[in-house]
């Protein structure tokens, strides 16, 4: 009884080795597949960043245009308004009336009231200036390694192509060999059966 308890321990392992393999084998292959997944889910991020980065840039410097003329707009509309100030003033001096006094001060609120659309205007276009360079530095950042991937797609790419060409070469030339070897063999057989046949007789005699 001990002996065939004995007997069924091995057979037992075996079954546990053999289910172990399997998960393994369907582990192995699952890893596989998460890493094609990844791989293509890389390449198609690439593909967006690269599609993205050919508008963006355009954006930001439209902002910064339209922010550059709208200061020196700004700065057109206050030298104007410095001239009507000064000549508003000048009229004041000659001939202290309501009306030029209502000019001066209109004029000087006008100039006030451009200086600081033209502070704020400024502003704007400081911003939109440094979110122009950041994302400068960025793009450049993603161009540099757009480029080290593409050099880096061709090269395995070209690799690959290389190690296919190894292959199929060693695998003719395995073929060839075979086929000179069973060449070899085919030459030798009738020899050796025409050897035998020599020696079968003399052993008859």
């Amino acid at each position: 009884m001990a002996k065939a308890a004995k007997s069924t321990k091995p057979s037992t392992k075996a079954k546990k080795d053999g289910t172990t393999g399997s998960l393994k084998s369907t582990d192995a292959v699952s890893a596989v597949q998460l890493m094609e997944d990844l791989e293509a889910q890389f390449q198609q991020l690439q593909k967006k960043i690269g599609k993205a980065r050919r508008g963006f840039l355009t954006s930001l410097q439209q902002d910064v245009d339209q922010a550059r003329n709208k200061v020196q707009k700004i700065q057109t509309r206050l030298t104007g308004a410095r001239i009507k100030s000064a000549r508003a003033s000048v009229d004041l001096r000659k001939n202290a009336t309501g009306p030029t006094r209502t000019r001066l001060k209109k004029a000087r609120a006008a100039h006030l009231s451009l200086n600081c659309s033209l502070q704020e205007a400024r502003e704007t276009l400081v911003a939109a200036q440094s979110r122009l360079h950041t994302a400068s530095s960025f793009d450049r950042k993603l161009a540099a390694r757009a480029k080290v991937l593409q050099k880096f797609e061709s090269d395995w790419e070209k690799k690959t192509r290389m190690e296919a060409t190894a292959r199929a070469k060693r695998a003719k030339k395995a073929a060839a060999k075979r086929k000179l070897t069973a060449r070899k063999r085919a030459r030798k057989s009738p020899a050796a059966a025409k050897s035998t046949r020599k020696i079968t007789s003399k052993d008859t005699r």
